[in-house]
């Protein structure tokens, strides 16, 4: 009876997992208004073949999918097939209905594996292409080509008296479809990750200092390609690409995405209503080719100098932290070396201070009393050595008032790069930032970094696709939860954990708290209990 409990209260979890709440609910509800108002304001650059050479819808979708998560993609689709159904865009009924609703379905499962594919290869790839932002551009490039790629295939599951259509016509929709798409992905997704960035921050960003100089240079650069595309399309060579490309990776090159995307904007107001006047869908189709090329182009460029800085920066910091920690050794072995030469002569004195303030006891007073201050003065230079010897031994610091923020934030930074080696992913709930614990700050840090580090060797030990560790912090009455889970059946060997356990459990009973592990057939998890501040007293 105890196996199907476990069983149910598994698939209990599961449903209350994936089933949307109410708020979900709502968002999925303007999700339906909001992609709905997009298609339809996609319609003046429709063609024959192919919906739209600009799609925005796609970037909305794209935005859900990347920022709050791949759990949403069957009811995306839904969503999406509810307002293609309720504007007329497909058919409820009718012969036709089935293949319509089967090419509605399609768009959401393929961004959905897409994005899926990118965020697995950025967990287990190492270099430039990994660091954020790279991987959404990565993704923007994937998401619109597996869309289009998956269409034929997909027709193969469509009733046999569907018309085919002939191989060129196919090339030009696959084409008009996948430059739709990543058109309306470069433009829509940005500005709407970084209006979301700073909604859940709730606070603003600092503003940076506006320079001038960047500013005309960007806009003198894109001012005079744009000029001499101009002057090509006058001298009869057509809108040719170059000039622009060229102009969208030096912004990007230059200054990232940030100035990248404007540039792009700058563009895509310039030609999205011309390419509405053109005479022929070969003539759009091939401007909105050049157009997404340099997008594309000008994003990648982008985010490639923003991942540069990000690393830089990473490095930068990580060889300060490296110059502090020999520093400090250096300091240690010195300090110890010190208190060593000086710890002899020292318990030499304060046996004889002791010794002579006995001698002195029925003496002259002012006699006795400077013995008795020698022999003061002796036993507090001792236990001053004596306390230097201990913090030089354990390096040790005071109980103080720590932010569990930071506490939690400082294990991930120093976890980071084992996580990358390993292919695994940390999945870092959002902490409040006004709990707070009184705790040793660099013992408490290192108990919680030996568990990440268990949790990552135990998810890398078995071959599964999901190689996630998730971190998360609950507050229970008095008490603080810190929750290390990896979604893993594989308990780490004795070699692997036996002492980073044991370290890790001394320090947080030396706190008053307890370390608890729980595993079943799919999870484990080590559970850090520790009093809040105010329940310590």
């Amino acid at each position: 009876m105890i196996a199907p409990r476990k069983q149910l209260s598994s698939l209990k979890k599961f449903v209350s997992r994936e089933v949307p709440n109410r708020w979900e609910l709502m968002m999925l509800v303007g999700y339906g208004i909001l992609f709905a108002l997009l298609n339809w304001s996609a319609l003046p650059w429709a063609g024959a073949g192919f919906f739209s050479l600009w799609y925005p819808a796609a970037g909305l979708r794209f935005f859900v999918l990347w920022r709050f998560g791949l759990r949403y993609t069957p009811w995306l689709m839904a969503t999406e097939l509810c307002a293609d159904w309720l504007t007329g865009t497909v058919p409820f009924t009718g012969p036709g209905a089935f293949g319509s609703a089967w090419g509605a379905l399609r768009p959401g499962l393929a961004y959905g594996v897409a994005l899926a594919s990118v965020r697995s290869l950025a967990r287990r790839g190492s270099g430039a292409l990994t660091f954020a932002p790279m991987p959404m551009g990565l993704a923007a490039i994937a998401a619109p080509a597996l869309n289009a790629l998956l269409v034929e295939p997909f027709r193969l599951f469509l009733p046999a008296q569907t018309s085919p259509i002939l191989q060129i016509d196919a090339i030009i929709s696959l084409t008009g479809l996948a430059v739709g798409d990543m058109l309306g992905i470069l433009v829509l997704a940005p500005p709407l990750l970084w209006i979301f960035a700073l909604i859940e921050h709730r606070e603003m960003p600092r503003v940076p200092q506006f320079r001038l100089r960047p500013v005309l240079e960007d806009a003198s650069v894109l001012s005079a390609c744009l000029l001499l595309t101009v002057a090509l399309w006058r001298a009869g060579l057509g809108i040719q690409p170059i000039p622009s490309l060229l102009a969208g990776a030096w912004i990007g090159l230059r200054h990232g995405r940030a100035a990248a995307w404007f540039a792009i904007l700058a563009q895509v107001a310039v030609f999205l209503p011309w390419s509405t006047t053109a005479a022929d869908d070969p003539t759009r189709l091939t401007l909105h080719l050049g157009l997404s090329a340099v997008v594309l182009v000008a994003w990648l460029a982008g985010s490639f100098t923003d991942a540069q800085v990000a690393a830089r920066a990473i490095r930068d910091r990580r060889n300060r932290l490296l110059f502090q920690a020999e520093r400090l050794k250096t300091l240690r072995a010195m300090s110890v070396a010190v208190i060593h030469e000086i710890s002899q002569p020292l318990s030499t004195l304060a046996i004889e201070a002791a010794h002579l303030k006995d001698l002195t006891s029925g003496m002259d007073l002012e006699l006795a009393t400077g013995a008795a201050i020698i022999d003061r003065k002796a036993h507090t230079l001792s236990e001053m050595v004596r306390s230097l010897r201990r913090f030089g031994g354990r390096a040790e610091d005071e109980h103080s008032l720590l932010s569990v923020e930071a506490l939690v934030q400082s294990a991930a930074q120093i976890t980071a790069h084992e996580y990358r080696e390993l292919g695994c992913m940390l999945e870092l709930v959002r902490v409040a930032p006004e709990l707070v614990i009184q705790a040793q700050e660099i013992e408490l840090t290192q108990a919680l970094v030996n568990l990440l580090r268990n949790a990552a060797g135990a998810s890398a030990s078995e071959d599964n696709d999901d190689r996630s560790v998730s971190l998360k912090v609950q507050v229970k009455g008095d008490f603080l939860e810190i929750v290390v889970e990896n979604r893993s059946s594989v308990v780490p060997s004795k070699a692997g954990m036996g002492v980073g356990l044991i370290i890790a459990r001394s320090i947080v009973e030396a706190h008053g708290g307890t370390l608890e592990r729980e595993h079943d057939a799919t999870h484990i998890r080590f559970v850090i209990s520790v009093p809040l501040a105010g329940a310590q007293s």
